[in-house]
């Protein structure tokens, strides 16, 4: 089922549909296409070129072009198409083709209440379950945030991020939690990655006193760590995208 919902006068300033997409992440050649099936693979890499603004909000994809670059037929080039409408990362407009889904002001707002809530509770279980080795790879993947930061890597600085909410819900030690804040997470990338560069790197700072609450098993104060930092950064990218 398609997710992807906007309510009137409240979406972000639309790029021009008729904008070319960037094929440069599509050229990575047939060896990449390999494990998986093609279509789920392909599902994969365009997934994430949504997510990161390779394609632009409400640009066309066309499935010749795309298995053009990938080097393989237009069926499973189809398939993933149609498996990311039913993800909710792309429109299928009949008789005028397939569109990337836009952004929507109002769920960057809901997606990050609702992630600090889910989020918040995972830091206090994961303060209250942790063991010697969660606090091994959480003291590992701070020290390369912060390392990435002071060198003013933004991607690296993020990914860290991203990694060290992994490790927070690997911690939790409940799968339905932790799958759940994953979706959430990936949702939220398709706004942040798009101003991760400017969004500082103040949060290197929130994440080490949060592992120190971890570290302690202060649980309310992990929870209370993890809830105003996801309200904060989604506040902070909302303006963001709001400005341009």
């Amino acid at each position: 089922m398609n997710t992807a919902m906007t309510q009137k006068g409240d979406d972000v300033p639309l790029q021009d549909e008729n904008t070319p997409p960037n094929p440069n992440h599509l050229r990575r050649g047939k060896s990449q296409l390999n494990g998986e099936t093609l279509t789920a693979q392909i599902h994969g890499l365009l997934e994430e070129a949504i997510i990161h603004g390779d394609y632009a909000p409400t640009s066309r994809l066309h499935a010749d072009e795309i298995a053009t670059s990938f080097g393989v037929s237009r069926i499973p080039v189809r398939e993933a198409l149609r498996s990311l409408h039913e993800a909710g990362w792309v429109e299928i407009r009949p008789r005028y083709g397939v569109y990337v889904r836009d952004r929507s002001m109002t769920e960057l707002r809901e997606l990050f209440e609702t992630r600090a809530g889910i989020e918040a509770h995972i830091a206090e279980l994961a303060a209250e379950r942790r063991d010697d080795d969660d606090l091994l790879r959480m003291r590992r993947i701070v020290r390369l945030g912060r390392a990435a930061a002071d060198e003013g890597d933004s991607e690296a600085t993020a990914s860290a991020s991203v990694e060290f909410n992994q490790a927070i819900r690997q911690a939790c030690d409940n799968t339905v939690l932790a799958g759940l804040a994953a979706a959430l997470e990936k949702r939220a990338r398709f706004y942040f990655a798009m101003v991760e560069d400017r969004l500082g790197s103040d949060w290197v700072s929130v994440e080490r006193e949060l592992l120190d609450r971890i570290e302690q098993r202060d649980a309310a104060g992990a929870a209370e760590i993890q809830r105003h930092h996801i309200l904060d950064t989604g506040e902070a990218v909302s303006k963001l995208l709001a400005a341009e």
